[in-house]
């Protein structure tokens, strides 16, 4: 692997949402990283389930973004809490502030010169635990786990439709709306977006050519839920088309310590049924929290893997 690093530091900065401080990327006094433009994109079709039959979208284009110059594009769950805009770290998104997916995607292009997008579809409504999660009668059976979590309902599992939506009607609509090109698309999220993610790069095969995986709420299904999927796709058909998976989870919290079991175990299931290893990296820190703090603090990690490393 290349020694170059994507260049970002650490700061330690006041949060007011959460009282305390807490650490965040920086990149010396970058103050300004880009825009953020949103769109409602309706889909009867495949967001049946949603009364609106609609999503929320939020568009990055970084300052390197002239309309005329195709962008790499990233989609990316959780929109709400994926950009700070280099700067304001305490107001926006979740109250561990936000991924500074904003930052890093600028310091690529200002590092490397790469160009990219990130198309943020948005998931905190009502329908969150519907929409980013497989239908268990289809997939596979649910573990304790799922139904220990409150507030939570994890069986009905319209994350095939949800990406009928994302791979027809939204991207349709980017690549009609933005200058974009389609040979290394990515997707990623953390959490019920880590695993949504998950499912995503391989049920659309071909489609996506990396992916970030998160805090992955794996645990939530069998292990032979994934082993039965694994089988029907019949892996080793798809060596050409298999996407690039970067797998992170920590253990600092008690909702770490519950994912990180399955986290751990699927590198090796994936290889055991033909998915080459060297396309699968893995990230774990047993210190770390299930919050955006930590996910902020390795994603740069990932696109040190993806991209700095000529790996897609």
């Amino acid at each position: 692997m290349s020694s170059n690093k994507l260049h970002l530091d650490v700061e330690r900065c006041f949060n007011k949402k959460m009282g305390r401080e807490l650490y965040y990327l920086s990149v010396g006094d970058v103050t300004k990283t880009g825009r953020v433009e949103n769109h409602i994109i309706r889909d009867e079709k495949n967001l049946f389930y949603r009364d609106d039959k609609s999503k929320k979208i939020s568009v990055f284009l970084p300052e390197s973004y002239d309309g005329v110059t195709p962008h790499d594009i990233l989609y990316f769950f959780d929109a709400q809490n994926l950009f700070c805009m280099a700067g304001e770290y305490t107001e926006n998104g979740d109250p561990y502030g936000s991924w500074q997916l904003d930052l890093v995607i600028s310091q690529l292009h200002r590092q490397y010169g790469k160009n990219i997008i990130v198309v943020g579809i948005d998931n905190a409504d009502m329908y969150r635990s519907h929409e980013l999660f497989m239908n268990p009668e289809r997939f596979g059976k649910l573990t304790p786990l799922a139904t220990d979590i409150p507030d939570d309902n994890f069986s009905k599992g319209y994350l095939e439709s949800l990406s009928g939506f994302m791979v027809t009607t939204l991207h349709d609509f980017i690549k009609e709306k933005y200058c974009v090109k389609e040979d290394n698309i990515g997707i990623g999220g953390s959490s019920m977006g880590g695993i949504a993610s998950f499912f995503c790069g391989l049920y659309e095969m071909g489609f996506y050519k990396y992916l970030l995986s998160y805090s992955p709420a794996y645990g939530l299904y069998e292990m032979s839920a994934f082993e039965n999927w694994f089988k029907i796709i019949d892996l080793k058909k798809y060596t050409d088309k298999l996407p690039k998976i970067h797998i992170y989870c920590g253990g600092g919290d008690p909702l770490e310590q519950m994912l990180l079991p399955s986290a751990m175990a699927m590198k090796t299931t994936l290889v055991s049924y033909g998915y080459p290893s060297g396309r699968i990296f893995e990230r774990y820190d047993s210190d770390k929290p299930h919050n955006e703090e930590s996910w902020r603090l390795i994603s740069p990690r990932a696109f040190h893997y993806f991209w700095i490393c000529n790996l897609i």
